[in-house]
């Protein structure tokens, strides 16, 4: 049990549930898509049933290739985080002694194999995926992001700015990949996506593009926290972070302003929403308006939190006020209209 519980740990369980969670309300966002898109039934000729559909198939979890992608997706971001943890082992034993693994519960040598087993079948799963939906993005991305997640962690983890940049671009894309899957797929009519022509990629992207570019600064953030946090670790193996390069009084110049980036847009949008032009007769809108007031409200906490406490713990808690704010704009997406 005790080897179980730790490779769990080590695939870092918590936040593969959460990429699950994040795919399966994008998947939801564009299945309410169709939903709304009542006049296609005359145009296009929907099948009726497909405008009664229920939770499970909103989100996607009746359909089969989708749920091949999401296997296909924490396969590789499980090999990342193993890969992670393997050479970050010199670092852990300074920053968190007690949550070494490798070495410790598992082997060196059974981490590289679960790296390439893990990589390997979720490659096979998108390629899969690319030749029986003619859609080889979903190929391009899982082998962009196989390569990414290796060098990330034996290079540019190290690099000034450049390992910040990389885990921000790939949380980003998850919800872009969901798209991807969606908007250019050869699906048949029997699908929420069978049609999904020109119309269903101009009314979407929009959408999609602003939640990855939030949660691009919203994980840049917290990826610099972070590194504030494991300083210590990070000297002694010569690494250029920027709090290293710049200073913790630089940095925390340096998020605040892009706190500010992701907290104004979000502000002027709720007042806007429920002060300027509120729409009491859509509930589903109301209640996205609040998702984002917790948004907010945990981001603000996160920043108080980053900009008046200075020891590692308190870093390390800012940063998960980040996770909590991602949460809920997560769930925000379920309910975009």
């Amino acid at each position: 049990m005790q080897l179980i519980y730790q490779f769990f740990r080590l695939i870092r369980i918590s936040n593969l549930m959460v990429i699950v969670l994040t795919m399966c309300l994008f998947y939801g966002l564009l299945s309410n898509y169709h939903l709304n898109r009542l006049y296609t039934l005359e145009e296009f000729g929907i099948p009726t049933d497909l405008l009664n559909l229920n939770f499970l198939t909103l989100v996607g979890l009746t359909d089969t290739y989708f749920i091949l992608v999401i296997i296909a997706v924490i396969l590789i971001a499980a090999s990342g985080n193993i890969i992670n943890d393997y050479f970050d082992q010199k670092a852990d034993r300074v920053n968190k002694p007690e949550r070494l693994i490798i070495d410790k519960f598992i082997k060196r040598r059974w981490a590289i194999i679960l790296n390439w087993t893990f990589n390997g079948i979720g490659f096979i799963i998108a390629l899969y995926l690319s030749y029986q939906l003619e859609n080889w993005w979903i190929l391009v991305v899982s082998f962009l992001s196989i390569n990414l997640l290796y060098f990330y962690s034996a290079v540019y983890k190290r690099k000034f700015l450049s390992g910040n940049l990389i885990v921000a671009f790939l949380t980003a894309i998850v919800p872009l990949y969901v798209f991807i899957y969606g908007a250019f797929s050869n699906f048949g009519n029997d699908s929420p996506f069978g049609l999904n022509d020109q119309i269903f990629i101009t009314d979407n992207i929009l959408a999609i593009i602003t939640y990855s570019a939030f949660a691009f600064f919203l994980n840049l953030i917290r990826e610099i926290i972070k590194d504030m946090a494991d300083v210590k670790g990070d000297l002694l193996l010569q690494s250029q972070s920027f709090p290293i390069r710049f200073g913790f009084a630089r940095t925390k110049t340096f998020i605040g302003a892009l706190y500010i980036l992701v907290l104004a847009p979000l502000a002027y949008y709720v007042i806007d929403g429920i002060f300027i032009h509120p729409d009491n007769s859509e509930a589903t809108k109301t209640l996205f308006l609040y998702l984002l007031i917790f948004v907010i409200i945990a981001l603000i906490v996160s920043l108080y939190i980053t900009f008046t406490r200075n020891r590692p713990k308190s870093y390390l808690l800012s940063s998960n006020f980040i996770k909590i704010a991602m949460l809920f704009g997560v769930i925000s997406a379920l309910f975009y209209a």
